[in-house]
């Protein structure tokens, strides 16, 4: 049997007799293991990302157009600017059809409206579609702007992160920034009924010093094809 002074002078041993260096094992049965070790191949967990959120700065963002031009949020600054999220390949945005926020020729009033209470605004148009190819995506964005005599720079964000730092769902998906940087309007273009245009409102109250009213709304049209 042993004595408790001992059974002592075997625990603290066992404390000093650390493993060889880049040994990282532990002692035989879990009994007495080395601790401080890490294993260098232990990888981190990746980091959720936190969409844009209205009233704090929007995510910068440097994308290509169309015609490989480059175009920063940071170029803008001084300017309200207008993201749309748009898809060729939705009956709600870039398709032809009854419900095609461009084929009936909303957005283009949309513009002229807006132009009329701001002639410097700059408008966007955002492609995150990652389920085709990236050339499949330029192709198709290219045919649409013609057919539906599209002016504003198509942004082609293949792979989907500047979509994904927005939190954008749908094509249609709206965002509005100030002049200073800051989201002020996130959500659909308008009410499905049509009735009242979310970011018309929202430049009118830019414009005027207010708080677009309302700020956010629940965006309505294809998903997002991330």
């Amino acid at each position: 049997m042993f004595s408790l002074t001992t059974l002592c002078t075997v625990c603290a041993l066992s404390f000093i007799a650390v493993p060889p260096k880049g040994d990282e094992s532990s002692s035989e049965g879990g009994k007495c293991p080395v601790t401080g070790l890490l294993s260098s191949s232990k990888k981190k967990a990746p980091e959720a990302v936190i969409p844009a959120e209205v009233g704090k700065i929007a995510p910068p963002f440097e994308l290509m157009d169309t015609n490989g031009k480059a175009h920063k949020l940071s170029d803008f600054k001084g300017k309200t600017v207008v993201l749309e999220w748009f898809s060729p390949r939705c009956p709600f945005s870039g398709k032809p059809s009854g419900r095609s926020v461009h084929s009936t020729g909303k957005i283009k009033k949309l513009m002229e409206d807006m132009k009329k209470i701001d002639e410097n605004i700059v408008y966007l148009l955002i492609d995150s579609s990652s389920n085709v190819s990236k050339e499949k995506v330029i192709q198709d964005a290219k045919s649409c702007a013609a057919s539906m005599d599209i002016k504003a720079p198509m942004l082609i964000d293949h792979g989907g992160k500047v979509g994904k730092d927005y939190g954008a769902k749908t094509t249609p998906h709206m965002y509005v920034i100030d002049a200073e940087g800051k989201l002020r309007y996130d959500g659909a273009f308008s009410e499905q009924a049509g009735r009242e245009n979310f970011v018309l409102n929202a430049v009118k109250a830019i414009k005027k010093g207010e708080d677009p009213k309302p700020s956010k709304t629940k965006s309505w049209g294809c998903g997002v094809k991330y």
